[in-house]
């Protein structure tokens, strides 16, 4: 079983904190404030109130053997620099800390930090290119030219199988899975569980009315399948 430290139980870090759970992970929890750490309670087994800034205070946890540490603790960054370097020294592999600026996240990666996110930045580019594309039902960007999105199939494929369309050849894109409504009411809510997900669909697979098809490859070549009718 993994185990993980999460350094700051606000939203980004306790919703972190209960999915690693959710994916059998070990999480210990960690949050300066007393009524964060009794929230966070109800939602983790672990939760202790301390302030990981004091070195000492880290030290003091059985944390070395642990897989990763997910710090997340609000918009002052010294703090978060400081959460780092101790983490790092104790020997922690994986460090993922939230950033709340371009020069913090610098300031993380030249301290050896293995991953800095934004999380409001990454959503709101998420968002973006989802509302800014064609029939796109959701959008995980790769890098500035690629990425995975969901796409509503234009009527022109209705009814035929990936072979047939030949989507990798005409497009240069290729479709990794797709999901099927399990009912005539799922594609009114497009929440997850309303449908089955194949993925590495076979060329003999059909696109149905109100399939949906996850497409991987350049942005561009992508708009061309959305601007089909």
């Amino acid at each position: 079983m993994k185990k993980f430290i999460v350094i700051g139980l606000g939203n980004f870090g306790l919703n972190i904190a209960q999915t690693l759970i959710e994916n059998d992970c070990e999480v210990l929890g960690m949050d300066i404030d007393r009524d964060v750490v009794q929230k966070a309670k109800d939602f983790i087994s672990h939760a202790i109130i301390g302030d990981a800034s004091n070195k000492e205070v880290l030290e003091s946890l059985a944390i070395r053997d642990f897989d990763g540490a997910i710090i997340s603790i609000g918009q002052d960054m010294a703090p978060s620099i400081l959460i780092a370097l101790y983490i790092k020294e104790i020997g922690i592999p994986r460090i993922i800390v939230r950033a709340v600026s371009e020069d913090h996240g610098k300031i993380l990666k030249m301290i050896g930090v293995s991953d800095v996110v934004f999380p409001e930045k990454d959503m709101a580019i998420r968002v973006a290119n989802k509302l800014a594309s064609k029939n796109a039902m959701d959008y995980l960007p790769l890098s500035s030219e690629h990425g995975i999105i969901e796409v509503t199939p234009p009527k022109s494929f209705i009814g035929k199988n990936l072979r047939e369309l030949q989507i990798s050849t005409r497009f240069n894109c290729q479709v990794i899975g797709l999901k099927y409504p399990t009912d005539d009411n799922a594609a009114l809510d497009l929440n997850d569980k309303n449908y089955t997900i194949k993925i590495a669909p076979t060329a003999t697979d059909v696109i149905t009315e109100k399939s949906i098809m996850i497409v991987i490859g350049r942005h561009d070549d992508i708009d061309k399948i959305q601007a089909l009718q």
